[in-house]
This record gives C-alpha cells, structure tokens and sequence, in this order.
C-alpha cells in the first residue's frame, strides 16, 4: 500500500492537464496569519498606551530627581598644609610634597543651613576666614565634642576682682612743729607702735616757744597786779586793767599759733614756770606709720616727724575691667576675703569710684571701704594685704552660654553653633556681662540653638582650613582694609573666565606674603589651563 508521500512524489503523466491558480488551502492561512498580526499589533499598543498612562504623571519629577546624578560631582584632591593646590587626581603637593587627600564634598556656604529653620539668628553675619564645615559621627566623638544650649536665665551673683588693703586717708596724720628747735627726747621710737590721742611721741627745746611762754607770764603779772590795787596807782589811767588783759590774750595767742595746747599754756600760768622742752603730742589714735624724729637733730617749722594711720576703718583698691563698669556704683555691698584668714569675710561698700580709666590694662579703680577689727596681734586687715574682692551684682535677664563656648580674638568674639547632620556654623555675637561660667549674648544667637563647649578649637581649625580651600580668605563680604595689598593675580589670571584659579591665585598671597618663595611657589602650582 503506497503513502501519502508516495502518493505526493508522483509525477503527473505527460500530457495531463496542470490546474490553474493557487493550490487549495492558501487563501485561508494568509487571512489567518494577517488575522494573527492585527492581534499582536492591537495588543501591542494597548500596553504602550498603558505604560504611557501611569508614568506620563511621573515623568517632570523623574526627570528632575534624575539631574543632579546625571552629572556627578568631581572628586578633588588639596593638599592640608597648603589649601590653595587643588587638583582633580591624586598625587603629591608641589610645593611641600605632602600626599594630597580627598577635599570633601558637599560643603554648605556659611549660613545656608540656618535659613528657614525656626529659633535661627536672623542674617548672622558672616566671620571673616571662617566657613561652615560639616563633620561625620565618627569625627565629632573622636575629638570629644560637647555642645549646650542657649539659655535664657537671670544675671547677677559677684562681680570678683583682687584688691589691695591701704590706710583710709582721712584717718592719716603728719605731726610737724611750727617752730625751730631741737629734739630732746624721744618718747616713741619705734615705727608701728601704737600711740593714743594726745599721747607724747617727743619733747623740744624751741628758744621761740621759750621766749613766748616768759611774755605771756610778764603779761599775767601784770594782769595780777592790776587786780591787786587800784586802778589809779596803774599809769593812772582806768584803761590799765584791760590793756594788761590785752597783753596776756595776745601772748596766749601767739602760743597756740606756735601749735602749743591750751592745757599746756594754762599749766605755764598755774605753774609760773616757762617749759623749756615743749611735748609733741599725737592728734590721733593709731599707728606710727612713719617716723623721721632723731634725738639731738634740729628741726624747722614744718618738717614731718611722725606719721600716724587710724586703721579702725581701712581702704581696699580693686581694679574693674572696662566692659563691667555699667554695673558697679557707689554703695554697692562688697565681701573681702584673704589668704591669710582662710574661711574669713570682711563686709564693706563702696565708697568712691575713680574717674580716670588706666589706658595700660583697660581698668578702673574702685574705692571700697571695711572696718578694721584686732587682735592680740594687732589689726586684721593690713595695709599692703591682697585679697579677693567679690561685688554684689544686680539680677538682670538674657540670652547666656557658657564662656568656654566664645572665642576671643581680642578684636572679635564668635562661636559655633551646632545645626543637624553634623553641620557647624561660625557666628559673630556680641557679648555683655559675665557671671561665674557664663556669658551673656547681646546679639547673634537665639534661645535654644546649640553651641559647641568642648572642642571648639579644633572645629574653629577645620572651618579656617575649609574657608582657605574655598578661596574665603580675601574678606568676601567683610569690610577690608582700606588699601588692599598689592595683587598680581590680576594681571596673570582672569577672574572672570577661570574664578577658581583666581581665588586660589588669592589665597597664596594671602596665607603665604612675606614668607620667603612659598608665595610664588604655591602660585607656580596652580593649573594653568591655557598653557
């Protein structure tokens, strides 16, 4: 029996007739197949159209989240020790061959970070060769770092200061004669012995004195006389009476003008004898403080024999510096404290305040006083003693931090504030009082933001690095100087066209002027493009 295919294989037998047209059958595959394509087409765009439908409402913020990766930032590499050269592969700086490190990336301009978040410093203004620096974790717990915040709280405590123990002037006293003579005896010797009010300190013979104690006793006899007898048998006038009284006024007066006591002219009248050595005698309670006084030596009308302090009340000096001025005034409590009496306060006030300032360390000196108290030993309080001075300050409110978080450049004041994400912005503040450990905060800070305490140090380092390699070093917005330096820069670059090499064409003179050939070497190692 023969197969299909056999029956295929068999060729017509010559002379039969060849059927016209397509085989049977061929018709219908093709329309089946076209069929087939017009269903894959259909298909087809019915999933384009739907893809198209549910990313067509994404595809504006695709797209702009997409930018900033299709343009990836360029690593650069700048060498520690000299900021300036900045190149875009690894390798050795030119100048110190120091191996260039990474220059980290995606530095925020000083207060860009402080913008729209609330309790920021309204436009702080920016720190001259500072910048903004950001800091990792890792970083920031290596170096120790702490931070505080800004608080608002009452000012007041103690004002201290060091003061000097001195002898209250009114309490002084210089014992001069007003008559020549000489010293006969002294009857205190010793400076710093204590002598009571009217007590002798010495004796002196003084022909004027002499001479005037012999007419003021001629005029008392007189005088004597006159009482006696009539006033008829006296020069035969009524008058004598009075004239003789006259003569022993006159001559009592011209005793004590010669500094001679009334209880010694009335002891020349009871006693009827001129004194020939007159006592000198102290007007005051104290100390001898000073004593020039020799046995034997002659004296003349105003020289100073003795020196005699009353240190019942004593004077203490205290300096206060220029800023802490406002808040001192006349009457205000003061505690006195010394060394030499550990655990021991001496109460006072104060009594005067200077009105010149001392232009060699910014002070002014204040004028407290203290009652002295004694002791077997003498007074507690001596003159020459130093001791702590703490002054009662009146509570006031404000913005403080602690003194350790300011930095003090001696013409500017500035700290760092801690943002998030490690991110640490320099601030100019201006400061007010200061009690104990904190400071006040005139200006440049807001309650609540966070201050760095500990390591501000280094962080105030890595900022003036940072603003270095950035090219801050020229003073970019801060007033400079009003003649700036000399600049080649200029004339080799052109800022408008290469602003990168210009800065750093600007940084070299201004880390390296006056530095020998590391100006013009650290010039040398800027790329020069058009070269």
């Amino acid at each position: 029996m023969k197969s299909a295919n056999d029956l295929e294989r068999v060729t017509p037998p010559e002379g039969s007739p060849i059927p016209e047209g397509p085989p049977r059958g061929v018709r219908t595959m093709a329309i089946i197949r076209w069929v087939l394509v017009a269903i894959a087409a259909v298909i087809a765009a019915g999933s384009i159209g739907s893809y198209c439908t549910r990313s067509g409402s994404g595809t504006t913020k695709s797209t702009t989240a997409a930018e900033p990766s299709a343009a990836p930032e360029q690593q650069l590499y700048y060498c520690p020790m000299h900021p300036s050269v900045v190149q875009d592969h690894p390798g050795e700086c030119p100048i110190c061959s120091m191996t260039l490190v990474p220059k980290p990336k995606g530095n925020a301009t000083p207060g860009s970070a402080a913008a729209g978040q609330p309790g920021a410093a309204n436009n702080p203004a920016p720190v001259l060769g500072l910048s903004a620096v950001d800091l990792a974790p890792e970083r920031i717990q290596l170096i120790g770092m702490k931070t505080s915040a800004v608080k608002r709280e009452a000012l007041g405590g103690e004002l201290r200061t060091v003061g000097v123990v001195a002898p209250s002037e009114r309490g002084l006293a210089q014992i001069t004669t007003r008559f020549a003579g000489w010293i006969q005896k002294l009857l205190v010797a010793e400076t710093g012995e204590r002598v009571r009010r009217g007590q002798a300190l010495a004796t002196i013979y003084s022909p004027d004195v002499l001479r005037a104690e012999q007419e003021l006793l001629v005029a008392a006899g007189w005088n004597a006389g006159a009482d006696g007898k009539p006033t008829h048998d006296l020069h035969g006038g009524d008058g004598s009476v009075g004239l003789a009284a006259g003569l022993v006024a006159n001559a009592r007066r011209r005793l004590e003008l010669l500094g001679i006591s009334s209880q010694e002219i009335d002891e020349v009248l009871r006693t009827g004898k001129a004194v020939e050595a007159i006592a000198i005698r102290s007007p005051a309670e104290g100390y001898v403080v000073g004593k020039n006084a020799v046995a034997g030596v002659a004296v003349q009308p105003g020289t100073v024999l003795f020196e005699v302090a009353d240190l019942s009340q004593v004077w203490v000096t205290a300096d206060v510096y220029e800023q802490d001025i406002s808040r001192i005034h006349v009457g205000q409590p003061a505690r006195l404290e010394l060394s030499a009496y550990p655990g021991e306060a001496h109460t006072g006030k104060v009594r005067f305040i200077y009105p010149l300032l001392d232009a060699s360390n910014r002070t002014l000196r204040v004028r407290l006083e203290f009652k002295n108290r004694s002791d077997r030993n003498g007074p507690r309080l001596r003159p020459g003693m130093y001791g702590t001075v703490y002054l009662n300050l009146p509570a006031t409110t404000g913005l403080t931090v602690p003194a350790e978080a300011v930095v003090d450049t001696g013409e500017t004041h500035y700290l760092f504030v801690a943002k998030q994400a490690g991110h640490f912005e320099p601030r100019h503040v201006k400061i007010g009082a200061r009690a104990e450990d904190r400071v006040e905060i005139l200006s440049g800070v807001a309650e609540g933001e966070s201050v760095v305490t500990t390591g501000n140090f280094l962080v105030d380092s890595e900022s003036r690095l940072r603003a270095a390699i950035e090219g801050q070093t020229a003073g970019v917005g801060a007033p400079g100087p009003a003649t700036p330096p000399a600049s080649t820069c200029d004339a080799d670059i052109d800022a408008r066209k290469f602003p990168d090499k210009f800065q750093a064409c600007r940084a070299c003179e201004v880390q390296h002027r006056g530095m020998g050939t590391m100006e013009e070497d650290c010039k040398k190692a800027i790329p020069k493009p058009w070269r």
